[in-house]
Formats: structure tokens, sequence, C-alpha cells
């Protein structure tokens, strides 16, 4: 669970890691946020790009979910979330599973272990910056799960999770993402899902400290 403590740890070395990269934070209004990012998961690919910046187009319009880095501002990641979207791009009510829940995924639920066997890269300005984080820590499956039945099979509890706490990893050394810069993130999976089922997205979920008006564009 997240701490007052650790929290404010992570605020001083955000501002301490953008001062030794060469921004001048003296100025910069610095906060709590996040980023959000989907990727939609089709038959044909075993790799996706994942956007972050708000001029990303590689993938068409993001979805009304995401949240991405303005080109103005700075990013520190200090914790990364990796679950599942069952809906369409323009629904924002549209639920977040931890694990392919075969009662929602009813199509290719085994065949989104691809995304778990996988591995997320980054490359900064044609620099490698993280070779591969993999996706299996991300992975949870609740102790109460949808579809279950208890009491007679009268009784149907939903999913428990915690999105505080589960799915998510603290990323150290922090990762800074800058709007400024170039990016090239990539899911990489061991094959491409033999089946899918229709608007399933894989959304990564950055937090950390957004600082703003920092980089180079103004």
């Amino acid at each position: 669970m997240a701490s007052q403590m650790g929290l404010r740890l992570v605020f001083e070395n955000s501002k301490s890691l953008v001062n030794q990269l060469g921004y001048d934070t003296s100025h910069a209004v610095a906060t709590q946020s996040y980023l959000r990012s989907e990727v939609l998961m089709t038959t044909s690919s075993a790799s996706y790009h994942i956007p972050v910046l708000v001029n990303d187009t590689q993938n068409g319009n993001p979805t009304v979910r995401e949240k991405r880095l303005n080109l103005q501002d700075l990013f520190v990641v200090s914790e990364l979330s990796v679950f599942l979207v069952n809906g369409a791009s323009t629904n924002g009510a549209a639920p977040f599973y931890e694990y392919p829940d075969p009662t929602v995924f009813t199509t290719g639920a085994a065949q989104l272990m691809n995304v778990y066997n996988g591995n997320m890269s980054i490359i900064a300005n044609n620099q490698q910056i993280l070779p591969a984080w993999d996706i299996a820590r991300h992975y949870f499956v609740p102790q109460t799960q949808k579809g279950v039945g208890v009491t007679a099979q009268t009784v149907f509890p939903i999913n428990q999770v915690d999105m505080s706490e589960d799915t998510c990893y603290a990323v150290e050394p922090n990762i800074v993402l800058n709007g400024a810069a170039n990016y090239q993130i990539n899911l990489n999976l061991p094959a491409a899902p033999s089946t899918v089922d229709s608007n399933c997205y894989v959304a990564f979920l950055w937090r950390g400290v957004l600082l703003q008006n920092c980089t180079t564009v103004k």
C-alpha cells in the first residue's frame, strides 16, 4: 500500500532525477498524476506499439479512456499497472480485468496468456532504456471471481480487485518520459493470438509525478 513517506520520496527523487538530466524544475508544477495507454489486440500481430504522447497517431485515434503526455511536460514513472479492458474505444465505462477472465473474454481468454508471457521494451531517441519488462508481474487472479456462484448458486460476486495494489508494480529505477522525445514503446508477445474477442484492449497505467512546462517545447 502506498504510504505518505513513500510518495514523498518519489516526489523528491523525481525532481532530483529531472535536474540531473539537465532540466530546470525551479518553476515547474510537480504533482502526482498518471498516464494511460491502450492497444487493441488483433490476431495479425505479435508486436504492438504503445502510445504515450498526445501527438502519437501510429495506432489511430486514442480511446476516450487514454491519457497522454503533453509535449511540454515530463513524467517520472514510479509505478506501472497492466490490465485488460473490454469495451469499444468510445466507451468510457468499459470494465477492466486483471486477468483473462473466461466469463468475459469468451472467445480468446486462453490466447490472452500471450500477453502475460510477453514483455515491454522502451526506446527513447534511438536509445534503448528498457530492454524487457515482463508482463507476468502484472498477472493477478483474485480470490473472489466473477461468475462463480455461492449459496446454492444464487449469489454471484464480482472480481475482487484493489487497483491501488493489484496488478501494480514499482518502477525502480524510475523512468522519465519526456514529451519532447521520440518513443518506440512496444508490447512484444511470443506469438500472435489465434483468437481475440472484439474490443479487447491491453491498458498500461503509468503512475508517478508530472512536471509541467519543463521541456524544450513551448
